[in-house]
């Protein structure tokens, strides 16, 4: 956010902790330090009656309004769905404002449904949902959930949730590229409306499951552990999870990736206890800290749980690192938020 506030420099960002009760203020100037947010209004909500009544954004996407404050956007893409893409959808609408121009219609990052494509090979597309990666000319490049990708013109796609009209007109279809799209957008796309995909995995590209020989000769690097949280037993529990992703790490097996899910669940399970038992992000439903992390339990878990799925379960390298690196991401940008309010209160 900082980044943007030099990069548009007429338009000014708003990053508000909404905690609703009196731990807001450090939590802001906490996050202010991490994120450096010198160039930014950073601001707090310490009570709950001063809450606002739509739910939480952050990395569930950000609320976008014109000079006139009208609003543009009142949710854009959430980073927890389509990661890097998010951030696109976010600065398509930023440069078009900044440049007194029009907001795109449809923005890289947006949620489409395909529909009245009348050509032989298109019509069997019409329904399938997809994710806006980008414009090339006219059409609007769509990624499907299948990992195709499809040129298509504006007519034939609606936001889902619009109610917008169906009309006709052929689709270029481009070569299925599976999930070696570089874009971040390729693979799985919502089977319904983007904000209600409960995985936190809509968009995502598939992770890389197909075992290379020579990455088995590759020297593996093991994780040496995760910062303290102050609190002895989720450290514990943290040390049992590194334990069990060094194992995962080095032999690949379902059985050492059975390992992992069954610890992350149960120590998930524990912390959301823990949360709940000492208030942490109490601050009313959607406004709840505790419940973003809640999804973000539920985001690290998906993977895992289709993988664990399938038949052969096999298990590349970069799987079993992407595995490691979500945790220690998980660990740096969440577990460490809860670390103070549960010290303050005594929990063990």
């Amino acid at each position: 956010m900082n980044t943007w506030a030099q990069q548009y420099g007429s338009a000014r960002f708003l990053c508000i902790c909404a905690l609703g009760n009196p731990e807001a203020k450090s939590l802001a100037v906490e996050m202010g330090k991490q994120m450096r947010l010198s160039h930014c209004v950073n601001g707090y909500i310490d009570n709950s009656k001063s809450l606002p009544s739509y739910g939480q954004l952050g990395c569930q996407g950000f609320i976008v309004f014109d000079h006139t404050m009208k609003v543009v956007s009142l949710k854009t893409s959430a980073f927890m769905q389509i990661r890097q893409l998010a951030f696109k959808h976010v600065e398509s609408m930023l440069s078009a404002l900044v440049a007194g121009q029009r907001v795109p219609d449809i923005c890289p990052g947006e949620f489409l449904q395909l529909h009245s494509l009348s050509s032989s090979t298109a019509q069997q597309l019409n329904g399938q949902t997809g994710v806006c990666i980008g414009m090339d000319g006219e059409r609007i490049m769509v990624a499907l959930q299948s990992g195709k990708q499809l040129k298509v013109l504006p007519k034939n796609l609606h936001k889902l949730g619009d109610d917008t009209g169906k009309e006709e007109d052929s689709a270029d279809c481009g070569q299925d590229s599976g999930s070696s799209c570089t874009n971040g957008a390729c693979g799985k796309a919502p089977k319904r409306k983007a904000s209600s995909c409960e995985s936190g995995q809509c968009g995502l590209p598939p992770r890389d499951n197909t075992n290379v020989p020579s990455e088995r000769d590759e020297p593996v690097q093991l994780l040496h552990g995760v910062a303290s949280v102050q609190v002895g037993s989720m450290d514990k529990e943290h040390a049992e999870c590194v334990a069990a992703l060094n194992l995962l790490l080095q032999d690949r097996s379902e059985a050492s990736l059975r390992a992992v899910y069954d610890c992350f669940a149960e120590h998930f399970k524990h912390e959301e206890e823990l949360f709940e038992k000492h208030g942490f992000g109490a601050g009313g439903g959607a406004f709840s800290a505790a419940e973003s992390h809640k999804k973000e339990h539920t985001r690290l878990l998906v993977p895992l749980r289709e993988m664990l799925g399938r038949s052969p379960c096999s298990i590349s390298a970069s799987f079993a690192q992407n595995v490691v690196s979500d945790f220690v991401e998980h660990a740096e940008q969440y577990d460490s938020k809860y670390s103070q309010h549960m010290v303050s209160v005594g929990a063990l």
